[in-house]
């Protein structure tokens, strides 16, 4: 998968779906409810051996039509994993050189989290796309247009608290897109296979990010 194509896929609906802790039997329905509802770009944080396999059913199921991104990469290892099993591109909680190194050297897309101007000049120094403002609920939209300030070219995707009540507000505010966790994937929702409904928060998503860009 080439980084730019993973790129578009963001671009075109701004919403990068996580899923954090999801049971192994509830990861490919969950894909299928979010690519419904318009999403293209799922998330799958790597906290445990079976995000692996996640990894290799969703892109099994969807090809290229779902990009596929392995999050919570803090270390070589597991983006070497993450990579080896499908995943389009990786994401990060910090800002590691090494791990960004290591996905590189396979060509594909990085995106670690960045908090300071020193971070946002490290990684366009290190030839970083995207980079994930973290955690961007104590940040606000604010710091993220002052951030931008200096470094308006910066890409920057707000993780971290982002809800229907201020994706809108962060893409005023000049946001790439936003990554979007337990305000979308509902644990009530997927308890209750409610997929239509899930879908339908999806849409709303992209929506709301769509209307404050």
């Amino acid at each position: 998968m080439l980084k730019h194509q993973v790129i578009q896929a963001i671009d075109e609906t701004g919403v990068i779906a996580i899923a954090r802790g999801l049971a192994p039997a509830d990861v490919v329905p969950v894909a299928r409810a979010l690519y419904e509802g318009g999403i293209r770009v799922f998330e799958i944080t790597c906290n445990s051996l079976s995000v692996y396999d996640g990894i290799r059913a969703v892109k099994a199921e969807f090809g290229t039509r779902m990009k596929v991104g392995a999050g919570t990469v803090i270390n070589p290892v597991s983006a070497y994993l993450a990579l080896d099993a499908g995943a389009d591109f990786a994401l990060a909680p910090n800002f590691d050189p090494e791990v960004i190194q290591a996905v590189h050297e396979r060509q594909r897309l990085m995106i670690p989290s960045v908090t300071t101007p020193s971070e946002v000049l490290r990684a366009h120094r290190l030839g970083v796309d995207l980079l994930k403002l973290f955690p961007a609920s104590g940040l606000g939209p604010a710091y993220l247009k002052d951030l931008r300030g200096p470094f308006d070219e910066a890409a920057l995707i707000p993780v971290g608290g982002v809800g229907l009540d201020n994706i809108g507000a962060f893409a005023k505010a000049g946001a790439f897109a936003a990554g979007v966790g337990g305000s979308l994937m509902r644990k009530d929702l997927i308890a209750g296979q409610r997929w239509d409904e899930l879908a339908e928060e999806a849409r709303k998503f992209i929506a709301a990010f769509k209307a404050g860009r």
